[in-house]
Order: C-alpha cells, then sequence, then structure tokens
C-alpha cells in the first residue's frame, strides 16, 4: 500500500487500535510489523485497550493536518477533556514501551502458546501467527 501511495501521491491512516502497545517487535503497530514506520501518514489509535487507560485516543500526523482535523472534525469538536490520571498513566505506558520490550515479547510468547494449544485441540487457525485469533 505505501509503494501505491508513493505512485499515486497518496496519503495512508490506519486505525491502530488493536495494534498499539503489543504489535511489532517493540509494540509501536502495524507499521512496526510491516517495515513502514515513517511512510503512515496519519495514524489513529486509542489510550485504552493495551494501554489500560479506559478511554480517550489520539491522532498522530502532520502539524497541518492535525489542526485541520482540530478544527473541522466533529468527533474531535464535541469530544470532552481526557482526565489527568488517564494523560498520566497513558504517558506512563508510552514510557515503559521506549524503555523495553519486555511485555511485548512475553505476549508473543503467549500467542505462540496458545496457538499451539489450540491446534493440539483440534482447531483450524487462519491468519498471520502473531495474532491470537
Amino acid at each position: 500500500m505505501c509503494n501505491l501511495a508513493d505512485t499515486y501521491d497518496a496519503q495512508i491512516l490506519i486505525d491502530e487500535c488493536h495494534a498499539t502497545g503489543f504489535f511489532g517487535k517493540t509494540g509501536r503497530g502495524t507499521p512496526e510489523h510491516c517495515g513502514v514506520e515513517g511512510r503512515i501518514d496519519l495514524i489513529n489509535s486509542t489510550l485504552g485497550k493495551a494501554l489500560g487507560g479506559s478511554t480517550g485516543g489520539y491522532t498522530a500526523g502532520p502539524q497541518p493536518l492535525i489542526d485541520l482535523l482540530r478544527q473541522r472534525s466533529r468527533p474531535y469538536l464535541f469530544s470532552n477533556t481526557l482526565a489527568p490520571s488517564v494523560v498520566g498513566a497513558s504517558l506512563e505506558t508510552f514510557r515503559i514501551l521506549n524503555e523495553s520490550n519486555e511485555q511485548v515479547e512475553k505476549l508473543a510468547k503467549n500467542v505462540t502458546m496458545f496457538r499451539r494449544q489450540m491446534k493440539d485441540a483440534g482447531f483450524n487457525l487462519a491468519g498471520d501467527a502473531s495474532n491470537a485469533i
């Protein structure tokens, strides 16, 4: 997709709500897993799920595009401010991920074990081996 975007001067937006914090070698999501870090124009994700914040999210990308979204995006215009505790917990989670990929590696081992045991139990699993299901 990145090559096509380059060819046709297109932009790529990915929704990382089910990848941030645990997908990719260090938890940086699909771009890391696919080796296309720096080639994605917009990344939308959540501070919940793997990051444990339970509320809120973010969009990362070029500043002019973020400025446009802040002015024109209805979900942003009608959203509430995040609680300071959620912001603090999310920042700490990003700090932990930057310092160590121990938790990501542990999850990967658990996924491998889960998939092996499911196959041993007779289930036919599809999809990438790095995903639990």
